[in-house]
């Protein structure tokens, strides 16, 4: 947890692991413990097919939220390859959902439950951004997925589809995990830091911030991204931490070219981008060293 400049209090927690209850290597008192010594809050134990309970006071010292991992469609991702995790539901989806189930059935179930809905690793799954719109209502997407990196594996960064998503006007919520399975290190990461304001850390409120999107997806970077009014038109600002050295803060739109779409130095505390009329919505990327952090997307306000 760490502490803004305005008071409020961001929790950092792994929302996709996996243990020895599937094909995880290591069980969940070992991946628990590994990930509090790291500095984490929370975290949601997403085995594949199985259920994890919510669990207020572990002996980690974790929240723990609920989840699972469900995953639909074969080895050849031309027929459509779909993972689906569910956190934080307050009972199991397994209640009703089975693998003869669909990806749209399961989202539902999941948000009826309470939980948040997570589309992973796009990019991995070749999801085109067709698949992505066809399912409705989930709550985020992973832009980056740790394990889906190399040695292990490839297509760990997902921007590009997202991108193409959110050019159509989709703008679902990013976040980013290790998705955890053989502490080959994707451990300990990438990972989201939640702002609970000055809100009690529990269950139910670190819930509502996860479902209202009060986010941002990162391996270490710090930063806040917001839109101000400049007159007519629109800023896009993005504020870092002075101590995490950023060295570039990089925008995307919907517009194939632009001059200045990095802001360059180090550390970068502040950047600014002017808006172009044309401009429909826009995200940044912030590097630090070989960390990066991902902001959430931006729809353009006209008028």
């Amino acid at each position: 947890m760490y502490i803004d400049k305005n008071g409020d209090r961001w929790y950092r927690g792994n929302l996709h692991t996996h243990t020895t209850r599937s094909d995880g290597g290591k069980s969940p008192e070992e991946t628990k413990a590994a990930y509090r010594a790291a500095g984490y809050d929370f975290m949601a134990l997403t085995d594949h097919w199985k259920y994890g309970e919510n669990i207020d006071d572990d002996p980690s010292g974790l929240l723990i939220l609920s989840g699972t991992e469900y995953n639909f469609g074969g080895e050849d991702t031309l027929g459509g390859v779909y993972h689906i995790v569910g956190v934080g539901m307050k009972s199991d989806p397994l209640e009703v959902i089975s693998k003869s189930s669909t990806p749209q059935q399961t989202v539902d179930e999941i948000l009826k439950r309470g939980g948040a809905a997570i589309l992973a690793h796009p990019a991995w799954s070749m999801n085109t951004w067709e698949m992505l719109a066809s399912i409705k209502g989930y709550t985020m997407t992973e832009i980056y997925n740790s394990v889906s990196g190399a040695p292990r594996n490839c297509r760990p960064y997902s921007g590009v589809v997202i991108d193409e998503l959110a050019l159509r006007g989709y703008t679902p919520k990013l976040c980013a995990t290790d998705d955890t399975h053989f502490w080959g290190g994707e451990q300990t990461l990438s990972f989201i830091y939640v702002n609970l304001r000055k809100n009690e850390f529990n269950h139910d409120n670190l819930m509502a911030a996860i479902l209202a999107g009060d986010f941002y997806a990162t391996q270490g970077p710090r930063f806040y991204c917001r839109l101000e009014r400049n007159g007519s038109g629109w800023n896009f600002v993005v504020d870092c931490e002075p101590e995490d050295n950023v060295e570039r803060v990089t925008i995307f739109t919907n517009r194939p070219w632009e001059n200045n779409r990095s802001v360059l130095g180090k550390p970068v505390t502040e950047a600014v981008f002017e808006l172009d009329p044309r401009d429909t919505f826009i995200r940044a990327e912030i590097v630090s060293g070989d960390k990066t952090g991902w902001g959430q997307i931006f729809r353009i306000p006209r008028g």
